[in-house]
């Protein structure tokens, strides 16, 4: 046995004989609920939408939500709002899993079927101090191929978000970071879970880097910095500025690293007590650290935005954008190129349009989500700058008491930049990829969660493309997961 796998189950043992004791104590004793109990449990294993969804012990109607403030021309998308926290809490989770994966996308090998083992823990924690509101969420483990000829990966995911509010302006500071062995977008080794920050509610489009290419089983960095400063000019009116930086880094791979600056601002108003509309002007500046190409965006947005408490969440804001970059470009990754690219090569503009749109819903016991975007990127990795169509969709429901079900889709579209191909005949290169799922959760106790998944990838392209040695049009990857999880109800501190 590898010494990875002795470790597994070394931390698998820690694991049982941990939460033994805690079980029996659970089931030994029947806490009765003080004024100072934290909400409901969160299930271990978590759709995007399962934070206001009725999980079978509660009523979502009765449920107190904190309205929404959020300026709809900020860094975060809207929400529904937030059931009503008084106090601060934390709470850890953990998990393990294991997959059948068709196609281990492996760098150095390919062979058909394979399963992997994942474990991985975290915390969640919220807290509340005079005028600070501080949100963290942690994620970290690793999945490990129980054959030992695909490879293995480790999952680092991070969270983070504080407020510091005054009178008349607030100060927000994020962070956002995934650490995987795969790209974010259709992310399959979690099962049935989400990447904390990933959800529907979250940063921006344009404030992260886009991950919307399936590529080779290997570790990538994709980290966002931003901070937020809204200033009130009346009840009803806010001016908003952000501003930050994101980067995406490859180390298995040979794929282009690249980093994006962006700097928006925004002015908002509230028409009416649920319905918004704002103004934004964005600038984004996209570099590559192994590739000889520089990419400015400007874009001009005009938005509206309707909130309903607990309800629904509706954004959308459309307008024009235009690219300064450099051409010809080549698609072949980690070559660099002479500045400003070939012989003869100068700056081009494009012009075009760009769109933003996000809807969440909230019935009883039905969560509903769906977001898009139109836009040029920085090529996943793969295209040294893109047009991209992302959509992406989530439907959770309680079945009965004892069931819930989720289900996700997903789609990207990513065209090349003006790519040349040799010296004269130029081919825009695309990428077609697109994914669905869904999961079926059984809570077992007090604090434990039972979840089966399934997962499709498939992806295509108008031209040949390889994913470590497999080359081709197309690829398609299932996945079969069956996860068990622990998660504690929230620890008021």
């Amino acid at each position: 046995m590898s010494k990875l796998g002795y470790k597994f189950l070394t931390a698998l043992w820690l694991f049982a004989i941990g939460v033994a004791p805690i079980m029996a104590q659970d089931q030994g004793q029947s806490p009765t609920p003080t004024p100072d109990q934290a909400t409901p449990p969160i299930p271990a294993y978590r759709s995007p939408l399962a934070g206001a969804a009725d999980n079978g012990d509660t009523d979502t109607d009765n449920q107190k939500f904190i309205p929404d403030t959020r300026p709809l021309t900020g860094a975060q998308d809207l929400s529904i709002g937030a059931p009503a926290i008084t106090h601060s809490y934390w709470q850890p989770h953990f998990n393990f899993s294991s997959s059948a994966d068709s196609n281990g996308l492996s760098a150095t090998n390919n062979t058909g079927w394979t399963t992997y083992s994942t474990f991985y823990g975290g915390v969640d924690l919220h807290r509340i101090s005079g005028d600070s509101s501080l949100t963290l969420s942690y994620l970290g483990g690793g999945m490990i191929s129980n054959s030992g000829d695909a490879t293995d990966g480790i999952t680092q995911a991070f969270n983070f978000s504080d407020k510091f509010a005054f009178r008349r302006w607030a100060l927000t500071i994020f962070d956002q970071l995934h650490y995987l062995p795969q790209a974010s977008f259709g992310f399959a080794g979690l099962g049935g879970d989400t990447l904390p920050g990933s959800g529907f509610g979250g940063l921006g489009s344009g404030f992260v880097p886009g991950q919307s290419i399936l590529t080779a089983t290997g570790q990538s960095l994709a980290n966002s910095t931003v901070t937020e400063v809204d200033v009130l000019l009346t009840p009803r009116s806010t001016l908003t500025f952000s501003g930050g930086y994101s980067l995406l880094r490859y180390f298995d791979n040979d794929q282009l690293n690249s980093g994006g600056a962006i700097f928006q601002a925004g002015y908002s108003r509230q028409l009416t007590r649920k319905d918004t509309i704002g103004l934004q002007y964005s600038f984004s500046a996209f570099r590559y650290s192994n590739f000889d190409q520089s990419i400015n965006v400007n874009v001009v947005q005009a938005s509206y935005g309707r909130r309903v408490t607990g309800k629904l969440a509706f954004q959308l804001g459309v307008g024009p954008e235009v690219a300064t970059f450099h051409t010809p470009i080549t698609t072949s990754t980690g070559s660099p190129v002479s500045p400003g690219g070939a012989a003869g090569a100068g700056p081009t503009t494009y012009v075009s349009w760009s769109l933003h749109g996000g809807l969440t819903y909230q019935m009883r016991r039905t969560g509903l989500g769906l977001s898009y975007n139109h836009g040029v990127s920085g090529g996943s990795g793969v295209l040294a700058g893109a047009i991209s169509d992302t959509v992406s969709g989530s439907a959770s429901r309680q079945l009965s008491r004892r069931f819930s079900g989720s289900w996700n889709v997903g789609y990207a579209r990513n065209t090349g930049l003006a790519v040349t191909a040799g010296t004269a005949t130029t081919v825009n290169q695309i990428y077609s990829y697109w994914f669905t799922g869904g999961s079926l959760n059984h809570p077992w106790g007090r604090d434990m969660n039972m979840n089966l998944s399934y997962q499709l990838q498939y992806q295509d392209s108008n031209s040949g493309f390889c994913i470590g040695p497999t080359c081709g049009t197309n690829v398609v990857v299932h996945t079969i997961t069956f996860g068990l999880g622990w998660s504690r109800r929230p620890i008021p501190f």
